[in-house]
């Protein structure tokens, strides 16, 4: 266009900042002020709108003087925009002096001034306006009473909440979907599902937004059953998913262990068309890792064309998760070849957990070489994640080094070093510890009663570990758990001292700790060739009806050790007929390349 007018140039200048060309935006408006063009109302709301999106609380004061220089400054969409941009940018203080300046405010301009002070979380200021704009006989709209319920969630009060919802469906804005989904939030936001539920039932539009908040809310609070029911009847009312929903639905499966159902959710993302979508294909690939279906994540781990940093840490978990963490460390070793991503301390703490479970110590020391290069030696968890995997690689002093180096340890770093020391059975040492965490005044759990007391089951030192115990029980702010009597009736037994082992075993009530304590002395009696003792609690244990067939090799092994063949083949042929499974150990060492950084 040869000659183009204010309305031309304006027209391209809004154009571009609605759709996020912020800096074209600004850089039509200084050609356009270049030549001497006068810009007008509909010019700066345009440019105001591409200044709101690049954030920058000085170009909002540079343009804030262009507005002034030209007059608009009270000019009601001008001056809406400018306190918008104010407001985005943090300063509610210039957004409220805007909004003042404003010569007839709107039912627009409140409702933005409104959404800027819930914005910066001035709730009381929000609802003082709203009541302005009843007091004026103003009409609140939809987006007005978005931001309001949004302000009401933020402040606590159910009482205010209910009162604003009875007032939306007075203003008959009940009709109007994400209003009302608002509102469901704004219910779930205090755990009151079952109103969020009714108000749910009365929407006259149920969107996927409404039944997304239903069935989040379900998953995050442990009802994962009730969400899978709700997308059924979703689909039944002909509401088709979207790709949040899909991740909804797929952590449910994974949390539930629901192999069939997650199998189902997938089948049905590949029919929507979601399957390229990365959030959906991350949490797939977490679920099939859940599910100890490897095969599964992997085949969906390279079946995607892009891969995120979340997606390689997800597989990466997944192998170690399920045992194969030489596959998990060539994966990262393959991800820092491919891809350029900056590693973050997810990935870091999956890799250290690999290394653990690999037990070599050239990778770990190589992990935390790199780990204080890219200065993630300052987060806790990585850390605490190092002196186990230091560990777990016969290292008890260069993880008691990193223990001691630490800022400050928490409850954490004392049950892992505590745990270390058990694991390269030095008792002593571990049971040191144990008391320095207690003098140091931080607080000992259920975490760090097992760590000290398998130390102790593993290092003969029974006296040691019963006082240990006793004290617990006198203390009272621990409840023994299954993990506590299995070390300690191991610890017993290992000690030779089966009559009190017997005797606890038999004391115990509770549902479910009895099964650990009699696998812990059938162990024992392994140990000692306690045939009668042994043949018991494995009785005790078949009876229980469980799957793993390890009691039966240690009952069998102990046979085989006296020369009773008779009964390994029977009991061998017992596995068989019953389908039990011993699970299989992997030596990975050798296959592991060591070069991951």
């Amino acid at each position: 266009m040869p000659n183009k007018t204010v309305a031309c140039w304006s027209t391209m200048i809004h154009g571009y900042a609605i759709n996020g060309y912020s800096l074209e935006s600004l850089r039509l408006f200084k050609t356009m002020q270049a030549l001497g063009l006068p810009p007008n109302s509909f010019t700066f709301v345009g440019v105001l709108a591409g200044s709101t999106g690049l954030g920058s609380l000085n170009l909002a004061r540079c343009v804030h003087a262009c507005v002034l220089k030209n007059g608009l400054v009270s000019h009601l969409y001008v001056g809406t925009a400018l306190l918008d941009n104010y407001a985005k940018c943090g300063s509610v203080g210039n957004s409220y002096e805007v909004f003042k300046g404003i010569e007839e405010p709107g039912l627009v301009s409140y409702s933005a001034m409104i959404t800027a002070f819930i914005d910066n979380r001035l709730f009381e200021d929000a609802l003082s306006l709203f009541g302005r704009i009843r007091s004026l006989g103003l009409a609140p709209n939809s987006i007005t009473m978005l931001s309001i319920v949004r302000g009401c969630a933020s402040i606590g009060s159910i009482w205010l909440c209910e009162n604003m919802h009875g007032y939306i469906v007075k203003l008959g804005l009940d009709l109007n979907a994400s209003v009302m989904n608002s509102v469901l939030d704004m219910y779930i936001s205090f755990d009151d599902f079952d109103t969020a539920v009714e108000a749910f039932e009365k929407m006259t539009i149920q969107d996927v937004i409404s039944w997304t908040s239903l069935m989040r809310f379900l998953v995050q609070n442990g009802r994962a059953r009730e969400a899978l029911k709700m997308f059924s009847r979703m689909r039944i009312d002909g509401v088709n998913p979207d790709a949040l929903v899909m991740v909804i639905l797929t952590t449910a499966c994974a949390l539930l262990g629901d192999s069939l159902n997650g199998r189902l959710i997938h089948s049905q993302i590949i029919v929507c068309g979601l399957s390229s979508e990365l959030p959906i294909t991350n949490t797939l690939i977490a679920f099939y890792s859940k599910s100890r279906d490897l095969r599964s994540a992997r085949a969906t781990f390279d079946s995607m064309v892009e891969k995120s940093l979340v997606s390689w840490t997800a597989m990466i978990n997944g192998c170690v998760q399920n045992r194969q963490p030489c596959d998990g460390m060539k994966l990262l070793i393959m991800m820092r070849r491919e891809e350029d991503f900056e590693v973050d301390s997810v990935l870091v703490l999956c890799s250290l957990m690999a290394c653990a479970e690999l037990a070599v110590l050239e990778l770990g020391e190589q992990l935390h070489a790199y780990i204080f290069k890219a200065g993630f030696c300052k987060f806790k968890l990585v850390q605490n994640s190092l002196v186990t995997t230091y560990s777990k690689c016969g290292h008890a002093k260069i993880a008691h080094r990193v223990f001691r180096e630490m800022d400050c340890q928490d409850n954490v770093s004392w049950n892992a070093i505590i745990s270390g020391y058990g694991f390269n059975g030095d008792g002593a040492s571990a049971l040191a510890l144990f008391h320095d965490m207690e003098r140091s005044g931080e607080e000992t759990d259920e975490r760090s009663y097992t760590s000290v007391l398998s130390a102790c089951s593993h290092s003969g030192l029974a006296d040691q570990g019963m006082e240990i115990f006793n004290h617990m029980l006198r203390e009272g702010k621990v409840r023994p758990s299954a993990e506590h009597y299995g070390c300690v009736v191991d610890m017993l037994a290992r000690a030779g001292r089966f009559e009190e082992a017997k005797g606890l075993v038999n004391s115990i009530s509770l549902e479910g700790i009895h099964l650990d304590a009699w696998m812990a002395l059938l162990g024992g009696c392994r140990i000692h060739d306690e045939v009668g003792l042994a043949e018991l609690a494995a009785d005790r244990v078949i009876k229980s009806g469980l799957k793993d067939a390890g009691h039966v090799v240690l009952l069998s092994n102990l046979y085989a050790s006296i020369g009773r063949f008779e009964e390994v083949e029977m009991l061998r042929s017992n596995v068989r007929m019953k389908g039990l499974v011993k699970e299989v150990g992997r030596s990975t060492v050798d296959a592991m390349p060591l070069s991951v950084c």
